[in-house]
């Protein structure tokens, strides 16, 4: 026969047993959340493709140009790998741009493509702004400027 303390600290083990079994399952689901989280936020950073050799990787998003700085020498010949994987709702008429008028660049990448953009760099070292015109503000939001960086030759 228990006696009546017995059955308070059997009963006491039980709650801290169901107790710890509960905190472990929300912080499994805790993590689970912030895990998918995390891969929707920066999904396209880990599926990033490989450029072609010799060129340069740039992606377009919404928020704006990655790398965010590109840096060339001046009168060399540029290969730029340019992607997106934005749908064509969110852009307007379907297309990013890359533009910087004082380097001759004025580009339409349509979505979720890749092109390869070949470019004859100026021999006019110094730092450019370079800006998507065709959504989320477009020249006028500072999250659609980039910057490319020309060298000077050696």
């Amino acid at each position: 026969m228990t006696t009546r303390a017995e059955r308070r600290h059997g009963t006491a083990r039980e709650a801290s047993a169901v107790d710890r079994a509960r905190l472990f399952l929300f912080v499994a689901i805790v993590l689970g959340v912030l895990a998918v989280g995390g891969y929707l936020a920066f999904g396209d950073f880990l599926n990033r493709p490989d450029a072609a050799a010799g060129s340069i990787s740039v992606q377009s998003s919404m928020a704006g140009f990655t790398p965010s700085e590109i840096r060339v020498k001046a009168r060399s010949t540029v290969t730029l790998d340019w992607w997106t994987q934005d749908a064509a709702m969110h852009l307007e008429n379907g297309v990013h741009t890359m533009i910087a008028p004082a380097l001759g660049l004025n580009e339409a990448l349509p979505a979720e493509s890749r092109v390869a953009v070949t470019w004859q760099v100026p021999d006019m070292p110094g730092t450019y702004d370079v800006y998507c015109d065709t959504c989320c503000g477009g020249k006028d939001s500072p999250t659609m400027h980039g910057k490319i960086v020309v060298e000077p030759s050696a």
